[in-house]
């Protein structure tokens, strides 16, 4: 792009990357600098390498070994971000690249092809079957790392930010490749023995699409109610319980099999029949939609937002394995909710305003009446949720994240 071969630059120009990110088997279209610090304000970038093609593969590989750190143009960013798409794999796979970065790369990466997915808005049957092409080749190549324990320090290092529906469908989508791989034996086949190598991977491939796609439904909700800062009332509630219906009226005509359907339709039904949308329990509900809701649960109490702050996994798991003592009077709550039903209260002004002041007074108690109950119905649901998961699950899914040096959950086990 007739790039200089030094510039003198506060640094906004150029933006860092890490030297073993860069395959020497793939030649990079893009130079490399290097920084040299200087007392202005202004530092001083010099031109590494113009053209890897014209180095011997194995002086290339020594170069970038003895380098630390290297700067790319930002002229440069989309042809470096078109080479960590097709070199991801390697750059994941990679022993020597730390997990922060790893994990950086990764979000960035799976950010950009999910909010494409998002804003393709799957109009057509073309541009449905692209996006979850693109996303399948995503999560193919990013497999053998999120579906590792060592990949939880990522996950760990992304907990209590603030909420985002991309970087959470992309952390329901890791959560769950991580669980199945590291419980197999939940997937044998009817004759008992365990899946083939291909099929567990097959498998993971499907359920993390799935969590990627999870909320994909929620494109159809109003802006104003998904952006909404605080707590949601019952119609704005029920407007939000409708994605996974409009997530699966989506992907109908995809070539999605019928496990990711599923597990993008039921995510968010109850072991007790208290879900959504169709009020399945216990052994209705296909496995990974059960793994799936586990993770999900998970990474939005430990999510930041704007009305409630970010728990931390130990504090979130111990509200999803507790029992709830007022289980009852929540279920009434969601009923309500599910319902439509009018808050089973009067509200009766007695006084000399005229009739028009007086209904306007009691429409305002009504009002605040519903408020009331959508705190209480949070505050309820927080004393527990062990009715809304499969004990056994759930119990997996502490031992698995407790296996990462990075969550403690002693505790809980």
């Amino acid at each position: 792009m007739g790039l200089a071969e030094e510039y003198f630059d506060d640094g906004s120009s150029f933006l860092a990357i890490d030297p073993l990110s860069i395959n020497p088997e793939s030649l990079v279209d893009f130079s490399l600098f290097e920084r040299h610090v200087r007392k202005n304000e202004q530092d001083r970038f010099r031109c590494l390498l113009v053209d890897s093609q014209a180095i011997p593969w194995e002086r290339l590989l020594k170069l970038l070994s003895s380098w630390e750190v290297v700067y790319i143009h930002k002229k440069q960013n989309f042809n470096y971000t078109q080479y960590v798409k097709q070199n991801l794999e390697f750059i994941l796979n990679h022993e020597n690249i730390d997990v922060k970065k790893k994990t950086g790369t990764l979000i960035n990466i799976a950010t950009e092809v999910i909010q494409d997915s998002f804003a393709a808005n799957f109009v057509s049957p073309h541009e449905c079957d692209r996006a979850i092409e693109n996303i399948e080749k995503l999560v193919s190549q990013a497999m053998d790392f999120i579906s590792g324990i060592d990949s939880l320090k990522g996950i760990a290092d992304l907990i209590g930010h603030d909420y985002q529906t991309h970087t959470h469908s992309i952390k329901v989508g890791w959560l769950t490749a991580t669980f199945i791989n590291a419980n197999p034996d939940l997937f044998e086949v009817e004759t008992g023995a365990p899946l083939g190598e291909d099929q567990l991977r097959d498998l993971m491939v499907q359920a993390t699409v799935a969590g990627f796609l999870h909320d994909i439904g929620k494109i159809k909700i109003p802006r104003n109610v998904i952006n909404k800062k605080g707590k949601l009332n019952n119609l704005e509630y029920a407007l939000i319980q409708s994605h996974t219906a409009y997530s699966t009226s989506i992907l109908f005509e995809s070539k999605l099999p019928r496990s990711s359907m599923q597990t993008i339709l039921y995510h968010h039904e109850n072991e007790d029949g208290s879900g959504y949308p169709c009020g399945l329990s216990g052994e209705q509900i296909p496995l990974i939609a059960k793994i799936c809701h586990i993770a999900d649960v998970f990474d939005a109490i430990t999510s930041k937002r704007s009305y409630k702050a970010a728990r931390s996994p130990f504090a979130a798991l111990k509200i999803m394995a507790g029992d709830n003592p007022h289980l009852a009077t929540l279920r009434k709550f969601e009923a309500e909710v599910r319902e439509n039903t009018k808050i089973p209260v009067a509200a009766i002004v007695r006084d000399d305003y005229e009739a028009k002041l007086r209904r306007l007074r009691e429409r305002e108690i009504l009002e605040e009446e519903a408020k009331k109950r959508v705190v209480a119905r949070t505050r309820l649901r927080d004393q527990g949720m062990s009715h809304c998961f499969d004990t056994d699950l759930l119990r997996r899914f502490i031992l698995t994240i407790n296996r990462s040096e990075n969550f403690d959950l002693s505790g809980l086990l």
